[in-house]
């Protein structure tokens, strides 16, 4: 009997003792910054910022979040600060403002910063993440308390690979490492990141600076041969993100749209949404991709000829399709004026088969009012599976008052 007492007296401590010891250590609430300074840990700090007394829903909100367990079990052991935003700013107000915000400061008042918002500060005072916006209006207090979890985390991922860089001994490691504490999602750069990488490799040899700094630009007077070259050197490019790909295939895409119009530039302008689709299927660019192949590619077809509708302003090769040499034998592609103020040129004429070349006539030809008439031969070998005219058209953009026939006829 003074056995089994004595065993339950025990489990009884113990399950006091369990019930006693808190399992998650929460963050704390400081009523100061002076006071929370004194406490602050590495995590930093994570302020509230609410607009005192002309928005009572957004104060309502951040002090039910500030106080609420899950937020302060996600926030782990940053200093948190509840702080009023004021609509009009006077000594008194600033003086209140300065006691909960010490030198941490206000996010900059031309920033993207809406209110109510939780800013996340470092341990120095640098901000470097915010939740505010719709982000943070339509999330639950679950939600929000993913949120500001999601963001310590992020912001541990950027140190630990920090951390990593500095202690690689390859440059290219160490570069790379680097580049990718810049693409942490839901934090912003480190400190003078970029100062750091020109330190450690001021020529660029690694190609990581170019790559942070990237930006896909066309030049006045570059030519689609050029873009499309540079373009497809980026969509090789490891160091860059796929969102970057993305957005140097729209800029081309828009460019070829609105430079050699969407018959000249389908074949183009679908090469690259595939791609732009391909490189991230569900971002806001690769679900656009298809909308764009279908509703800014023309198809040239055999039977429209040529017009100013449909010359490009640029030498850009367009292919025209279902031209009938199909089976084998010999043709005669005929390019016939019938109207306008200006011939045509055809810079090159190439007999396809899909993407292979079967015949090509290089030498530049015109079709003017003194001859109305040129004609190419070219001699299929073998049945063509997708026969296709690839005609580079060379008329400047406003010699462009053409119109006229291309007729295919076997001999």
């Amino acid at each position: 009997m003074i056995i089994m007492k004595t065993i339950l007296s025990i489990a009884m401590a113990v399950a006091l003792s369990a019930t006693m010891t808190p399992t998650v250590h929460a963050a704390q609430q400081y009523n100061s910054f002076e006071e929370a300074q004194k406490k602050v840990t590495d995590t930093g700090y994570i302020v509230f910022f609410y607009p005192e007394g002309w928005d009572k829903y957004g104060e309502k909100l951040c002090k039910k979040l500030v106080a609420d367990e899950a937020v302060r079990n996600a926030a782990g052991d940053a200093a948190m600060l509840l702080a009023p935003v004021y609509q009009r700013r006077n000594e008194e107000t600033n003086a209140k403002a300065k006691k909960m915000m010490g030198n941490l400061g206000y996010p900059h008042d031309m920033s993207d910063i809406s209110y109510p918002a939780i800013v996340f500060y470092e341990k120095g005072g640098r901000m470097y993440s915010t939740l505010c916006g719709e982000t943070l209006m339509k999330a639950s207090v679950p939600e929000v308390a993913k949120l500001v979890k999601q963001r310590l985390d992020a912001k541990n991922k950027q140190q630990t690979l920090l951390d990593k860089s500095g202690k690689a001994t390859d440059l290219g490691e160490k570069m790379r490492l680097i580049l990718a504490s810049t693409r942490v999602e839901g934090v912003d750069w480190p400190q003078n990141i970029k100062d750091t990488m020109k330190k450690l490799d001021p020529s660029d040899t690694q190609g990581c600076i170019a790559a942070l700094d990237f930006n896909f630009g066309i030049g006045g007077g570059e030519s689609i041969e050029d873009i499309t070259k540079r373009l497809d050197k980026v969509l090789e490019n490891q160091l860059l993100t796929a969102w970057q790909k993305q957005r140097a295939c729209a800029t081309v895409i828009g460019h070829i749209r609105r430079s050699y119009g969407t018959m000249a530039g389908g074949p183009l302008i679908t090469k690259y949404a595939k791609a732009m689709h391909k490189l991230d299927p569900k971002s806001a660019l690769g679900v656009s991709a298809p909308v764009v192949m279908r509703d800014w590619v023309r198809v040239y077809r055999y039977g429209m000829g040529w017009s100013d509708g449909i010359i490009p302003a640029g030498p850009i090769p367009m292919q025209m399709h279902d031209v009938p040499m199909q089976k084998p034998g010999t043709y005669t592609v005929t390019f016939k004026l019938t109207t306008g103020r200006d011939g045509i040129r055809i810079n090159r004429l190439r007999l396809m088969d899909g993407s292979k070349c079967i015949a090509a006539d290089d030498t530049p030809r015109d079709v003017t009012w003194g001859n109305t008439e040129q004609t190419y031969t070219f001699t299929v070998k073998k049945a063509l599976k997708k026969p296709v005219l690839e005609i580079t058209y060379g008329n400047e953009p406003n010699k462009r008052s053409t119109w006229g026939n291309i007729t295919v006829t076997p001999q």
